[in-house]
């Protein structure tokens, strides 16, 4: 069994305010707590070896899909649904931008 590690991510906009926490392990699992709602989900299988490789390639209306099926299993509304593109059109740009820049610097310094 491998192990699997987890790296916690502050998100801000671009003027500094915080936006909020996300928490990603190395097989696949998002988690979030932010000021567009607390969402999580796990991919098990996403075809790549990096996780962030993943998230970085995704589509805002994906990536709110998935928020939305995780939460379906609770609740499935219009106002949910909404909610979940809000959270996502907010926090998945963000998420990309520091995992990017987290890579490259990952490829700058060996």
């Amino acid at each position: 069994m491998s192990n699997v590690t987890a790296k916690a991510y502050t998100l801000r906009e671009d003027n500094g305010n915080w936006l909020g926490q996300v928490v990603l392990t190395s097989d696949g699992m998002f988690a979030s707590v932010t000021d567009w709602g607390n969402f999580s989900f796990a991919w098990r299988h996403y075809g790549y070896g990096d996780f962030r490789k993943f998230l970085v390639g995704l589509e805002v209306g994906y990536f709110g899909g998935k928020m939305f099926q995780d939460l379906s299993y609770i609740t499935s509304t219009k106002a949910a649904r909404d909610a979940c593109n809000r959270f996502a059109e907010k926090i998945l740009p963000a998420l990309q931008k520091v995992l990017k820049e987290e890579m490259e610097k990952e490829v700058t310094n060996g």
